[in-house]
Protein backbone atom coordinates (compact mmCIF):
# COMPACT_ATOMS: atom_id res chain seq x y z
CA UNK A 1 0.00 0.00 0.00
CA UNK A 2 1.23 2.84 -0.92
CA UNK A 3 1.32 7.05 1.41
CA UNK A 4 0.01 10.11 -0.42
CA UNK A 5 1.24 13.53 0.68
CA UNK A 6 -0.72 16.29 0.64
CA UNK A 7 0.59 19.54 2.63
CA UNK A 8 -0.83 23.24 3.11
CA UNK A 9 0.03 26.19 5.03
CA UNK A 10 -2.59 27.41 7.07
CA UNK A 11 -3.23 30.46 9.34
CA UNK A 12 -3.35 29.94 13.17
CA UNK A 13 -2.11 28.41 16.11
CA UNK A 14 -1.41 24.37 16.21
CA UNK A 15 -3.80 23.63 18.84
CA UNK A 16 -6.45 25.31 16.80
CA UNK A 17 -5.77 24.37 13.56
CA UNK A 18 -5.98 20.89 15.59
CA UNK A 19 -9.41 21.77 16.84
CA UNK A 20 -10.77 21.75 13.17
CA UNK A 21 -10.38 18.40 12.70
CA UNK A 22 -11.34 16.91 15.89
CA UNK A 23 -14.38 19.30 16.89
CA UNK A 24 -17.84 18.18 14.76
CA UNK A 25 -18.93 21.87 14.44
CA UNK A 26 -16.06 22.94 13.21
CA UNK A 27 -15.32 20.14 10.92
CA UNK A 28 -18.44 20.61 9.48
CA UNK A 29 -17.87 24.43 8.32
CA UNK A 30 -15.48 23.03 6.35
CA UNK A 31 -15.42 19.62 5.74
CA UNK A 32 -18.40 17.05 5.92
CA UNK A 33 -22.02 18.02 6.55
CA UNK A 34 -22.23 16.74 9.91
CA UNK A 35 -19.79 15.34 12.46
CA UNK A 36 -19.47 12.70 15.27
CA UNK A 37 -16.01 12.95 17.36
CA UNK A 38 -14.47 10.95 20.24
CA UNK A 39 -11.14 12.60 20.10
CA UNK A 40 -9.21 9.97 22.47
CA UNK A 41 -6.87 7.20 21.44
CA UNK A 42 -9.54 4.29 20.42
CA UNK A 43 -12.74 6.85 20.77
CA UNK A 44 -14.44 6.89 17.15
CA UNK A 45 -15.85 9.11 14.56
CA UNK A 46 -18.39 9.34 12.42
CA UNK A 47 -19.17 12.49 9.20
CA UNK A 48 -21.71 12.17 6.68
CA UNK A 49 -21.85 14.32 3.77
CA UNK A 50 -25.45 15.18 2.55
CA UNK A 51 -25.43 15.91 -0.94
CA UNK A 52 -23.71 12.52 -2.39
CA UNK A 53 -25.09 10.62 0.69
CA UNK A 54 -22.21 9.41 2.42
CA UNK A 55 -20.49 8.42 5.40
CA UNK A 56 -16.83 7.62 6.70
CA UNK A 57 -16.36 6.10 9.94
CA UNK A 58 -13.13 5.50 11.63
CA UNK A 59 -11.25 5.24 15.05
CA UNK A 60 -8.41 7.51 16.39
CA UNK A 61 -4.98 5.57 16.46
CA UNK A 62 -3.13 8.85 17.78
CA UNK A 63 -4.55 12.46 19.42
CA UNK A 64 -1.76 14.49 19.96
CA UNK A 65 -3.32 17.91 19.86
CA UNK A 66 -1.58 20.71 17.84
CA UNK A 67 1.19 17.83 16.41
CA UNK A 68 -0.19 14.54 15.10
CA UNK A 69 -3.78 13.02 14.47
CA UNK A 70 -4.13 9.61 13.27
CA UNK A 71 -7.37 7.86 12.33
CA UNK A 72 -8.52 4.83 10.36
CA UNK A 73 -10.48 5.98 7.34
CA UNK A 74 -13.51 3.57 6.46
CA UNK A 75 -16.43 4.18 3.83
CA UNK A 76 -20.14 3.24 4.63
CA UNK A 77 -20.40 2.31 0.70
CA UNK A 78 -17.24 0.50 -0.08
CA UNK A 79 -16.28 -3.06 1.23
CA UNK A 80 -12.65 -1.79 1.27
CA UNK A 81 -10.54 -2.29 3.87
CA UNK A 82 -9.88 0.72 6.47
CA UNK A 83 -7.01 3.29 5.31
CA UNK A 84 -4.78 4.73 7.87
CA UNK A 85 -4.81 8.43 7.62
CA UNK A 86 -1.82 10.80 9.18
CA UNK A 87 -1.88 14.07 9.57
CA UNK A 88 0.77 16.28 11.44
CA UNK A 89 1.22 19.65 12.21
CA UNK A 90 4.35 21.74 11.72
CA UNK A 91 5.82 25.08 12.07
CA UNK A 92 5.58 27.56 8.41
CA UNK A 93 6.05 31.14 7.89
CA UNK A 94 2.08 31.82 7.42
CA UNK A 95 0.92 29.52 10.95
CA UNK A 96 1.57 25.94 10.36
CA UNK A 97 2.22 23.31 7.43
CA UNK A 98 -0.87 20.24 7.55
CA UNK A 99 0.81 17.34 6.66
CA UNK A 100 -2.01 14.23 5.29
CA UNK A 101 -0.41 11.11 4.65
CA UNK A 102 -3.05 8.91 3.89
CA UNK A 103 -2.99 5.08 2.23
CA UNK A 104 -4.33 4.12 -0.81
CA UNK A 105 -3.75 1.09 -2.38
CA UNK A 106 -4.03 2.19 -5.92
CA UNK A 107 -2.59 5.34 -7.97
CA UNK A 108 -6.03 6.24 -8.99
CA UNK A 109 -7.69 5.66 -4.95
CA UNK A 110 -4.39 7.88 -4.31
CA UNK A 111 -5.09 10.70 -6.50
CA UNK A 112 -8.85 10.97 -5.32
CA UNK A 113 -7.41 11.02 -1.80
CA UNK A 114 -5.22 14.24 -2.70
CA UNK A 115 -8.08 15.60 -4.78
CA UNK A 116 -10.24 15.99 -1.90
CA UNK A 117 -7.50 16.96 0.43
CA UNK A 118 -6.47 19.98 -1.67
CA UNK A 119 -10.48 20.43 -1.79
CA UNK A 120 -11.36 20.67 1.47
CA UNK A 121 -7.82 21.88 2.58
CA UNK A 122 -8.45 24.99 0.62
CA UNK A 123 -11.90 25.08 2.21
CA UNK A 124 -10.34 25.17 5.54
CA UNK A 125 -7.98 27.62 4.54
CA UNK A 126 -11.11 29.68 3.79
CA UNK A 127 -12.49 29.23 7.01
CA UNK A 128 -9.41 30.04 9.09
CA UNK A 129 -8.44 33.23 7.01
CA UNK A 130 -11.52 34.88 7.90
CA UNK A 131 -11.52 34.62 11.23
Amino acid sequence: MESVRVERDLPGEPADVFEWFVEPTMLAAWWPSEAETDPVVGGSYRMHWSGPDVTLRGQYVTVEPGERLAFTWSWDHDDLPPRDVVVTFGASARGRTVTIDHDAATDDEGADYRDGWMHFLGRLDTRLSDG
